[in-house]
């Protein structure tokens, strides 16, 4: 299968970039064959100290394939250790600290995608998901899939999160797994909360998000030198201008488009 791979990302309004506590895999464009693929977001939770950090462990612990439903409280103790042992290497003030001591929390949503063995034109795909970022999958115009939410109306205040204070244990029925299959020429959208709610949204108004999420061009010109590490500028004005009309929350937005052929 070929795969063509794009991540967009913009940090909430009057951040810095150094403050995105988004996280995303690719860090780059990808696009070459290959019989299997791993992508990843992760949404960490701005009230929380270094969810950033987490975010970027949990897509981690999921290239490395960590997060299967039924093992996850036992997988993230290695990560959550990680995440302490760093932490802890920073000089902070006593009320930074109890913030730490209450850990950071972020949601993580992954996908895999496989080659059937009898074709290169289709293949099975694989989800996991802890809260609100989303997975939309759009086939011959049409939106066939939304995981793990599948309307603007299921997002509240509180998802469900993974937390890196050992204590704070997610249940496995709260460890979202889904399987499905793609064709040639589908599209998977990998969303954190505030683009997966908008997206949601304008589909039920009979509009194609997905047309817009299209798009933008990898090769435009990005906020930075790197177009790895700064979002890109079309993508991050189009955010601007919905925050600024109501239409999307004031919040870290992440975008990883992938197109399998």
């Amino acid at each position: 299968m070929h795969i063509h791979a794009q991540p967009f990302w913009v940090q909430k309004f009057g951040n810095s970039r150094e403050e995105y506590e988004d996280a995303h895999w690719p860090r780059r464009l990808i696009d070459r064959k290959a019989s299997h693929c791993r992508f990843a977001v992760a949404d960490g939770a701005t009230e929380t100290s270094f969810s950033g950090l987490w975010a970027r462990l949990l897509i981690w612990a999921y290239q490395r394939d960590d997060l299967s439903a039924g093992e996850v409280s036992q997988a993230l103790s290695s990560y959550q250790k990680m995440w302490s042992d760093h932490v802890g290497k920073k000089p902070l003030p006593w009320f930074a600290e109890e913030k730490v001591r209450q850990g950071a929390f972020s949601s993580i949503l992954g996908l895999s995608l496989s080659e059937a063995a009898e074709s290169a034109a289709r293949g099975n795909w694989q989800s996991t998901a802890v809260g609100d970022s989303c997975l939309c999958q759009v086939r011959n115009d049409a939106l066939v899939v939304s995981f793990p939410l599948e309307s603007a109306a299921e997002f509240n205040s509180r998802p469900t999160l993974l937390s890196s204070n050992p204590q704070v244990r997610v249940e496995d029925s709260q460890v979202r797994e889904r399987k499905g299959e793609w064709e040639s020429g589908d599209s998977f959208f990998l969303m954190t909360d505030a683009l997966a709610c908008w997206f949601l949204e304008a589909t039920v108004k009979d509009e194609k998000p997905w047309d817009i999420l299209r798009g933008f061009n990898g090769q435009d010109e990005p906020l930075s030198d790197d177009p790895g590490h700064g979002p890109n500028r079309a993508f991050s004005e189009w955010v601007q201008q919905l925050r600024q009309g109501g239409a999307m929350k004031n919040d870290d937005v992440t975008l990883v488009r992938i197109t399998v052929e």
